[in-house]
C-alpha cells in the first residue's frame, strides 16, 4: 500500500500512514469514513496527524471537506453540542476533529451511540430533548482523538475504529528536533547523545526542545551546539536531566533517600495528589527505566546511578 504523499514529512508512525492512506483512497469513492479514534499518549501527534489526513481528503466529487476542530472539554453538555457545533458541522459538511473525545460529557457519549451505530445506511436521525437532528455521513465525517481511551463509554469505544500509534524512537524524535531547527543552527555530531537523552518519548517534546534551542542560539549568537552549548543551553533553559521535570526529579530523590515506598507514602513525603503521581510522574520515570512498581515504588539499579549525580 502507497503512503499519501500528505503525510511525506511526518516522521515515524509508518502503520499509522499506511492506515491513514487506506481511508483515504476509500473516501475518494463512497464518500464515507469509519468514525475514527486516534490513540496515543500526549504529545504523540494525534492532532498533527488528524490535520494531515483532513488535507488529503478529497470526495468523490474533488471537494474537499473542511476541518471543524474542537477539544472534547470545552462541550458541556448535549445541548451546547446542538447549538454551536453541530450547526456549523451540517452547514460546512464538515471533517470534525474532537481532540481528547475522552472529555466529553455522559449525556452527548449516549446520543453518540445512535448517532454512530455502524450501520450500512449512512443516514441517522436522532431525537433529544434538544430536538430531533439528522447526521448524514455521506457529508459529514468525524474523527477523535483520546490519551485516555478508557474514560470513554464503552458501547461508544466499540463504535471507533481504533488507529493506535506507536512509541517512537529515539532516532525518529532526534530527526524532528532537528527538523525544527529549521538549518538555523548546527549540531555537532558529539551532541547528539546527551541531546536524545532529554527527550520524553513524545514528538511535541522534541519540538519544544527545538524552540529552546533556537532561542538560546537567537540569544546567544550561537552557529553550533556542542556537547558544551548543549549542556549550557540545558541550564539556562531549565532542563533537567534525562529531560525531567522537577516533580519527577523530586521523587527519585525521595526515593533515593526513603527507600521503597508505598503510594501513599510517595505521596504524604512530597505532597503531590496519588492521582497525579500515577498520571502525570510514573510513565517517564518507568519509560526511562529509572523506577519500578512492585507493591511499592523504588528506584531501579540505572535509577540508582542516576539518583547519586542529582
Amino acid at each position: 500500500m502507497q503512503i499519501n504523499k500528505a503525510f511525506q514529512d511526518a516522521v515515524g508512525q509508518e502503520s499509522v500512514k499506511r492506515t491513514l492512506s487506506v481511508f483515504i483512497d476509500s473516501y475518494k469513492k463512497t464518500d464515507r469514513l469509519p468514525f475514527l479514534n486516534l490513540t496515543t499518549q500526549k504529545g504523540g501527534g494525534k492532532t498533527f496527524f488528524a490535520r494531515k489526513f483532513r488535507e488529503a481528503l478529497r470526495r468523490s466529487d474533488g471537494s474537499k471537506p473542511p476541518m471543524l476542530e474542537i477539544n472534547g472539554k470545552t462541550i458541556r453538555n448535549a445541548r451546547s453540542f446542538f447549538e454551536q457545533v453541530y450547526p456549523l458541522w451540517v452547514e460546512h459538511k464538515a471533517f470534525l476533529f474532537i481532540d481528547e473525545g475522552h472529555n466529553l460529557p455522559r449525556d452527548l457519549q449516549e446520543i453518540f451511540l445512535t448517532a454512530l451505530n455502524i450501520d450500512k445506511n449512512p443516514v441517522r436521525t436522532v431525537t433529544t430533548d434538544e430536538g430531533t437532528f439528522q447526521f448524514d455521513f455521506t457529508k459529514l465525517s468525524l474523527c477523535m482523538a483520546t490519551t485516555n481511551q478508557e474514560k470513554l463509554c464503552e458501547p461508544l469505544r466499540d463504535r471507533l475504529r481504533d488507529v493506535s500509534f506507536e512509541e517512537y524512537k529515539e532516532s525518529e524524535l532526534y530527526s524532528i528536533f532537528k527538523s525544527n531547527l529549521e538549518s538555523k543552527v548546527n549540531i555537532d555530531a558529539s551532541a547528539e547523545k546527551d541531546i536524545i537523552s532529554v527527550f520524553r518519548g513524545n514528538p511535541r517534546d522534541a519540538v519544544v526542545k527545538a524552540e529552546d534551542a533556537k532561542t538560546f542560539a537567537a540569544a546567544t549568537n550561537v552557529k553550533k551546539i556542542t556537547n558544551k552549548v548543549w549542556s549550557d543551553l540545558c541550564l539556562a533553559m531549565g532542563i533537567n536531566p534525562k529531560g525531567l521535570s522537577n516533580s519527577e526529579m523530586q521523587i527519585v530523590r525521595t526515593l533515593r533517600d526513603r527507600g521503597a515506598m508505598t503510594l501513599n507514602g510517595l505521596s504524604s513525603v512530597t505532597g503531590y495528589q496519588k492521582q497525579a503521581i500515577q498520571r502525570d510522574y510514573e510513565q517517564i520515570l518507568l519509560r526511562k527505566n529509572l523506577m519500578e512498581i512492585d507493591v511499592k515504588r523504588k528506584l531501579t539499579r540505572e535509577g540508582q546511578k542516576f539518583a547519586k549525580t542529582i
